[in-house]
């Protein structure tokens, strides 16, 4: 959520300066609410639509009958190939790769990946950096430490339940990495309310632009996407589109780099101060 409210303020910061009003619909990760949303816009005739697909998003037919209507969309964050436009997003793979690089290298070696439906792109990115740095330090990925939200983090209960199915294994995650805002929130704040120590019993670090990670007790470690630099983008796309006197039939995909930022939450010497302790 923090990361969608940056990227709004990096939107605004341009739209209003050319005098475009932004109008803000979410999906609440609902395929019909989606759809029922574009068309709702497309019947108030804007200019244009940025859009980041829903978690349970897998028939693009609403976006053909837009673009098909001469109606300008460019893709933020989550996107698909399988339409043609402007998309822009964050280095995901790489952002992945280097938190559980770095939890590997704190020596943490059975990490759990907790993230979101299968079907998103950045489902698949993040997962492919995860499965990349376990493979580069020679440790074959096990699917039971992979977990899928489909409701994207949104609903506690389903959180709660893949942790609990983490734990019960019988060799249970020494780290965990979280692939979303709500995801990494919602995770730190399970194992706080069972008691489990952080870093001591299971590290854990994750994709959030949350400015209170640092707050957080211990202090969370997160992959940083450039948030407002993404609003900001998307919108000059968006415009260069429904600017432009003559058909765009040449698009680009622009992907933007990530930033980790190490805390206490993945620190291997804090979890050895906090056994003896």
């Amino acid at each position: 959520m923090q990361t969608i409210l940056i990227a709004l303020n990096g939107i605004e910061s341009i739209a209003n300066g050319k005098e475009y009003h932004v109008l803000i619909s979410q999906s609440q990760e609902s395929l019909e609410k989606e759809t029922k949303e574009l068309l709702n816009f497309s019947g108030k005739c804007v200019d244009g639509l940025l859009v980041s697909l829903s978690s349970e998003t897998d028939d693009l037919r609403h976006f053909s009958e837009l673009l098909g209507r001469n109606i300008p969309v460019v893709f933020i964050d989550r996107v698909t190939e399988n339409i043609q436009t402007h998309k822009i997003l964050v280095d995901d793979i790489e952002g992945s790769y280097q938190l559980t690089t770095h939890l590997l290298n704190q020596g943490f070696k059975r990490i759990a990946h907790l993230t979101s439906s299968l079907q998103l792109s950045t489902t698949t990115r993040r997962l492919e950096g995860y499965h990349k740095a376990l493979q580069d330090n020679n440790i074959l990925p096990d699917e039971t430490y992979n977990k899928y939200c489909m409701h994207g983090g949104m609903d506690s209960t389903e959180i709660n339940t893949a942790i609990e199915e983490l734990l019960s294994l019988p060799t249970p995650p020494d780290a965990i990495t979280t692939a979303s805002d709500r995801i990494t929130i919602k995770t730190f704040a399970f194992l706080k309310n069972k008691g489990i120590q952080i870093p001591a019993k299971i590290a854990m670090g994750g994709f959030s632009n949350s400015n209170e990670a640092i707050l957080f007790s211990p202090s969370l470690t997160t992959v940083v996407q450039p948030a407002f630099e993404v609003g900001k983008k998307a919108i000059e796309m968006l415009l260069q589109l429904i600017e432009s006197k003559q058909p765009v039939k040449e698009f680009s995909t622009v992907v933007l780099p990530t930033e980790l930022i190490i805390r206490d939450s993945s620190q291997w010497e804090l979890s050895i101060q906090s056994e003896s302790s």
